[in-house]
Order: structure tokens, then C-alpha cells, then sequence
């Protein structure tokens, strides 16, 4: 029996309620983690991808993600934090998962 996932959803909007720009930096951050898959598909990791929290986009990033790669967790922390982007602790049940990006098994 697996756990569910916890982690954090950076949406993309501030915490004074502006939206961000680009409108595209959810994708290069979570291209950033991303390979490429035998399909030659974008293939996103399952530790940090884009989602959807309460119909608006988000970048999801695991908990686990800190023990893994220390330096990757804090590099978009400390993005987040510094844009002043609204951060919400949720499961991986309340971030919808991608519909179109096949997601990477490899941690």
C-alpha cells in the first residue's frame, strides 16, 4: 500500500492576487526536471510537473523532491518566494494530473 504524495502547488498567481507573467513559466520550470521518453515525447517528472489546483494552473512540486535533489527543491522555492507566488500544501490527489504530458516514472 503506497502513501499519497504530498507536496506544494505554486499557482500562478501572487499573493496580492495579480497573475504572473510569462504565462509559460509553469512549463519551463517543469522543463527544467523533464527527459525525454522513448516516444521522444517531453516526459515530466513525477516529482515536479505542471497541474491544476482549484481550476487554476500550477506547477506541483513532491515534498520528497527535498531529499532528493535539495538544490532543485530550493531553486523553485526560492523562486516561488521571490515572485511572491501563492503556495498551497495539498496531496497529489488534489492536483490534477496533465492530460496531454505522459508523466515519468523515474524519480
Amino acid at each position: 500500500m503506497t502513501q499519497e504524495q504530498t507536496g506544494y502547488c505554486i499557482l500562478g498567481v501572487t499573493r496580492n492576487g495579480n497573475k504572473f507573467r510569462p504565462s509559460d513559466w509553469i512549463e519551463r520550470l517543469a522543463t527544467v526536471f523533464a527527459s525525454f521518453g522513448s516516444t521522444q515525447r517531453l516526459r515530466y517528472n513525477k516529482l515536479i510537473h505542471p497541474s491544476v489546483y482549484d481550476g487554476l494552473r500550477c506547477l506541483f512540486v513532491a515534498t520528497s523532491l527535498a531529499v532528493i535533489d535539495p538544490a532543485g527543491f530550493d531553486f523553485v522555492m526560492d523562486f516561488a518566494n521571490s515572485n511572491q507566488l501563492q503556495i498551497k500544501q495539498v496531496g497529489l490527489a488534489q492536483a490534477a494530473q496533465p492530460l496531454a504530458i505522459e508523466l515519468s516514472d523515474v524519480a
